[in-house]
């Protein structure tokens, strides 16, 4: 049996060119089969800054500007005020004139209030601690007396016993006059010592008294405090102006105020850099469907809407940061627009919760050849994540892999 050799080509006056062929055919099946592409997903981001402070929410009619750009504020300095109750009182009086004159009187109220008890108490306080002092006056001096009648008792009993042991001797009306002697001395110091206890008594229930009235004075200050806090809150809660303060320091950049105009609760009043230098960071909105195949440190290429795409090209930047749950979606567009999609064979919007991942910006402008562009805060822009990565047979060959995996 003869061998089988390889062909030859020789009825192909150029049969090199089958060769290269068979060659380049080689080549992109091995390439086909260890080269990977990547499936990119564009999803909707926003530059944000860190060092950027939004004064938003406040709604009424803008009365009074404290600031304007570029100024420098520090924190809790006032910005501006905006006025919410433009009404009047029964009495023809602006609410809020009215309602500052009823805080201004239930102040004055408490304050006579506690100015009359404060008085009462004190002068109560300063009587009991004279008649402390003239207790203790009168402690001493029946100390004094109690002394004084023991030394008279001692010396009655001395007479008592000198007589009585000369009672044959003397008369005995002597005796009998020594024996009341010393009884009356007896009574006289029980009589000291008995006045003594009830000056200590008394004594003990002045000073429970100035406790006492120095606890009320201690309660009377704690209620003059708290009826100005309560009148100094109902102002605050029926109060419909507001003046709104800088939450932290840092420069005005950005101001739409206007004296006399209306504010409304979306609208950004104020724009507040705290530290220029910080970079700048994109927010990307994950789809829950795409997220298996994102992680940290991941290149992603931001296409921004001021800067086309095609002229311009794509701004290359890493993921920092992926929430590890879901947050609330942003609202699908509806509508035309979204029927449109559908019609014209468009990936319809993702539905449901989103991750959130951060992208630090390299720098704070975009360079175009010698040109360079500023990057700001709020600027639209699409992301370029890599989402999934196969080989060109894989994908090729996508329906005969699912067969053999299973």
């Amino acid at each position: 049996m003869e061998p089988i050799y390889l062909p030859e080509f020789r009825d192909i006056r150029w049969r090199w060119i089958a060769y290269a062929a068979s060659t380049i055919v080689v080549l992109g099946v091995a390439f086909a089969f260890t080269h990977e592409v990547e499936l990119k997903q564009d999803v909707r981001c926003e530059i944000v800054s860190p060092a950027e402070i939004k004064i938003q929410g406040a709604s009424g009619l803008i009365s009074s500007i404290y600031v304007r750009p570029p100024e420098q504020v520090s924190a809790g300095q006032p910005l501006f005020r905006v006025e919410r109750d433009l009404s009047l009182a029964s009495d023809g009086m602006r609410r809020t004139v009215f309602d500052a004159q009823v805080r201004d009187e239930e102040r004055r109220a408490a304050d006579a209030r506690y100015t009359q008890r404060h008085v009462d108490l004190t002068s109560q306080l300063a009587t009991s601690r004279t008649n402390e002092a003239s207790r203790r006056a009168e402690l001493a001096e029946l100390d004094v007396q109690g002394a004084q009648n023991s030394l008279l008792v001692s010396e009655a009993q001395k007479k008592l016993a000198r007589l009585e042991s000369v009672s044959d001797y003397v008369a005995a009306d002597r005796v009998e006059q020594a024996r009341a002697d010393l009884h009356q001395s007896r009574i006289a110091r029980a009589e000291a010592s008995s006045r003594r206890q009830q000056t200590v008594a008394a004594l003990a229930d002045l000073q429970n008294s100035q406790t006492s009235l120095t606890a009320q004075l201690n309660e009377l200050e704690a209620s003059h405090a708290r009826d100005l806090q309560e009148a100094d809150a109902r102002f605050e809660q029926n109060r419909r102006d507001a003046t709104i303060s800088a939450p932290k320091a840092g420069t005005v950049t950005f101001s739409r105020l206007v004296q006399g105009s209306t504010l409304q609760p979306s609208d950004v009043a104020m724009v507040i850099v705290t530290d220029p230098t910080q970079p700048l960071r994109a927010e990307l909105r994950i789809p829950s469907r795409r997220r298996g195949f994102v992680h940290e440190g991941q290149t992603v290429r931001l296409k921004f809407d001021a800067f086309p795409y095609a002229r311009f090209g794509s701004y290359e930047a890493r993921i920092d940061s992926i929430s590890r749950t879901t947050v609330a979606a942003a609202s699908a567009p509806t509508g035309p627009e979204a029927a449109a999609a559908a019609g014209n064979g468009g990936t319809p919007p993702d539905q449901g919760d989103e991750y959130v991942a951060w992208v630090t910006l390299p720098g704070h402008t975009f360079h175009y050849g010698s040109q360079r562009f500023d990057i700001l805060p709020g600027m639209q822009a699409t992301a370029s994540v890599v989402v999934e990565r196969r080989t060109i047979a894989e994908w090729v060959l996508e329906p005969l892999f699912k067969i053999v995996r299973g």
